[in-house]
């Protein structure tokens, strides 16, 4: 099996986590904080720090496919490991989906020819068309991911080289003591582009040296997407200022830097292109926990999706994660509460291996974990809130509903038969 290397490993998890949030977000950040919008990603990771940590230790200890599955399920106990992993499972799942309807409905809604046929079914054909990149040979860590990472780069040098020509000073003139209510507000928004950094732990298998270089990708991954979320919010709001606050679209202040309208749509097709890259990375490793998920039999059926192809692709989980994900997309008639359901799977995931770590962690090192739980608890509050606001997704609840029914039967069925 070919191996990642550490810099093609922090490569991949890089895609998979710098998504569209940071060219979506200025204009929330700037709405809420002004000239301070950065500072909400500084308090953002310092969050989430503690779950990375806890994540990293675990992972170069067990380097293996499903890992948020498999350390609750080694330090707790089974059925809490088939929670985490099938929450976090279904929570990747929605994700990359979510992802992908959003760059099709901006394409569906500016070019008429897609209106031929509904939008689900471009939702879905996307989706399958990633898969099928996977499942006929791209590999992941191959050279589809410096392509990837070229379409994310080029928008943020972009902003770097127009804010040494435009950068406006007095666009910093009003320096007012930062609102700490807003700045708490902003957090959510924040949050959610620094996750994903334990992608990388569904493929942990396939690293070099994984037991090393596991922790230092996650890290190097972390900290590489939190400084230039940082600094894109900065030099952004030097280019464009308060007026990031009144653009009517997320990705228009491309508009008020570059009065060219040939290069705001080369630009923009880059950031878009942003979303197809970690959702092609999120669903290519995602697979993988499926398949741990069917290698310890908890779904009828299981062999069948531990089946790999010549290219070591598990392509029977991956093509029934392509079909969970157009379900999910088909029956979410409003996305927010499956979005909020998707992050709270994954908020419980990182709670319960936060409370796996403390079973690994040196006695003085151990309050990174229960930090981390406090941590996993306020991204869970968070969803919690949101749901409160904008309902449940019917979708996400029943399938993870289903999924847990199965492991339940499997219990009885094992205690009946000792």
């Amino acid at each position: 099996m070919k191996k990642i290397s550490l810099p093609m490993a922090v490569l991949i998890n890089i895609n998979i986590i710098l998504g569209a949030g940071i060219f979506i977000n200025p204009r929330p950040l700037t709405k809420f904080l002004g000239v301070w919008g950065f500072c909400s990603y500084i308090l953002a990771s310092l969050i989430v720090f503690p779950i990375v940590y806890s994540i990293s230790n675990l992972a170069s200890v067990w380097p293996t496919a499903g890992g948020m599955y498999i350390y609750p399920k080694k330090y707790l106990n089974s059925f809490l490991g088939f929670v985490s992993g099938w929450g976090y499972f279904l929570g990747k799942t929605a994700s990359p989906a979510l992802l992908i309807h959003t760059f099709v409905t901006f394409f569906y809604n500016q070019i008429y020819f897609f209106k031929i046929a509904p939008i689900l079914f471009w939702d879905s054909l996307f989706i399958f068309f990633l898969i099928s990149l996977n499942i006929f040979g791209v590999y992941i860590g191959g050279k589809i991911q410096y392509f990837f990472i070229i379409l994310k780069a080029i928008p943020i040098l972009v902003v770097i080289i127009l804010y040494l020509f435009f950068f406006n000073t007095n666009f910093f003139s009003n320096f007012n003591s930062i609102n700490i209510q807003n700045l708490f507000h902003c957090l959510p928004s924040a949050i959610f582009v620094l996750l994903s950094f334990e992608m990388i732990c569904s493929i942990g298998h396939m690293i070099e040296n994984p037991n090393k270089n596991l922790h230092a990708t996650i890290f190097l991954s972390f900290f590489s997407v939190a400084t230039i979320a940082t600094l894109f919010q900065f030099l952004i709001f030097g280019l464009v200022g308060t007026n990031l606050s009144n653009l009517s679209d997320p990705i228009d202040w491309t508009a008020k830097i570059i009065h060219n309208p040939i290069l705001n749509i080369i630009l923009n097709f880059l950031i878009f292109g942003s979303i197809i890259a970690g959702a092609f990375g999120s669903l290519t490793t995602n697979c993988w926990n499926l398949y741990k998920l069917a290698q310890d039999k908890h779904f009828p059926l299981s062999k069948y999706l531990t089946i790999k192809n010549k290219y070591n692709v598990p392509w029977t989980s991956l093509i029934i994660e392509g079909i969970l994900a157009c379900l999910l997309l088909a029956i979410s008639i409003d996305l927010i509460p499956l979005q909020n359901m998707t992050v709270l799977g994954i908020g419980f995931a990182y709670l319960l291996n936060a409370f796996s770590a403390i079973k690994i962690e040196k006695k003085n090192y151990k309050i990174f974990s229960y930090i981390a739980i406090v941590s996993s608890l306020y991204i869970i509050l968070l969803c919690f809130n949101n749901l409160m606001i904008y309902g449940i997704s019917i979708a996400f609840s029943t399938i993870f509903i289903f999924g847990i029914i199965f492991k339940i039967i499997k219990n009885l069925n094992l205690k009946l038969h000792k």
